[in-house]
């Protein structure tokens, strides 16, 4: 496989966690995504596990994962980290891990009781075709759900001119999508959308991007949304994603 778009800033990749405008935002985002996401059985798949953020999560809520990453060195890194994990917590369940471009794998994928993505989609060509056939791969009552930067926000712009002055940068090959565009895609059923980063990557202080985020004025910086796969016949109360 070929140098993927994330290989050259797989080394320094974590290092914006340790900022504290991504300390910041990661607590935010993820706080929104980790309550969205329950899956109503064990089997997980993650597309675009990078370093392993959230893969590390995952295990720790009880699930047993399939980390997709087209990026050799990230999963790389990401690995190190599960390991480390695993050596703390010997009830984890086994990581399964799949190097491989997602558009280029959706027929060998079997089936997931939940489907989680965080800041992957930006780079995956035709989202809305790619989500169609995930969604097809979930269990009844399973849940598919994606985080992405959102479009037209102070966010987007902060990324795009990332990507202006530094043409190289993978924000250049990024397709940033409004909250409108998102919940219009077609799966089948009616996208729920979670929004936060409501605060500017250009704030001065934690205290003021917090008051900004309870407020919740003007488009958000992040955008998740949940798809759930009903059951075909109807049954006893809801086991399903919630």
């Amino acid at each position: 496989m070929n140098e993927a778009l994330f290989d050259p800033v797989a080394a320094h990749y974590d290092s914006w966690y340790d900022t504290e405008l991504g300390s910041l935002s990661d607590q935010v985002e993820r706080r929104l995504a980790q309550s969205m996401f329950k899956a109503p059985g064990p089997q997980v798949l993650e597309i675009g596990c990078g370093t392993g953020q959230y893969t590390s999560w995952l295990l720790q809520e009880g699930y047993e994962v399939t980390a997709v990453d087209i990026s050799g060195k990230m999963m790389a890194l990401a690995q190190k980290k599960i390991a480390t994990l695993q050596e703390t917590t010997p009830q984890a369940k086994p990581v399964h891990w799949w190097h491989g471009d997602i558009t280029e794998i959706l027929d060998q994928l079997g089936t997931y009781d939940g489907i989680f993505s965080m800041t992957a989609f930006e780079f995956v060509p035709e989202p809305e075709t790619v989500l169609k056939k995930l969604f097809s791969r979930l269990n009844p009552g399973g849940c598919l759900l994606i985080g992405l930067i959102a479009g037209e926000s102070a966010w987007s712009d902060y990324y795009e001119e990332a990507a202006r002055r530094k043409p190289a940068s993978v924000f250049a090959r990024a397709a940033l999508y409004t909250k409108e565009e998102i919940a219009s895609w077609q799966l089948g059923v009616p996208a729920e959308i979670g929004e936060c980063l409501f605060f500017p990557p250009h704030i001065l202080t934690e205290a003021e991007a917090l008051a900004l985020e309870e407020e919740r004025a003007g488009n958000p910086g992040f955008v998740v949304a949940r798809w759930v796969k009903g059951f075909k016949q109807k049954r006893g109360p809801a086991a399903g994603c919630r």
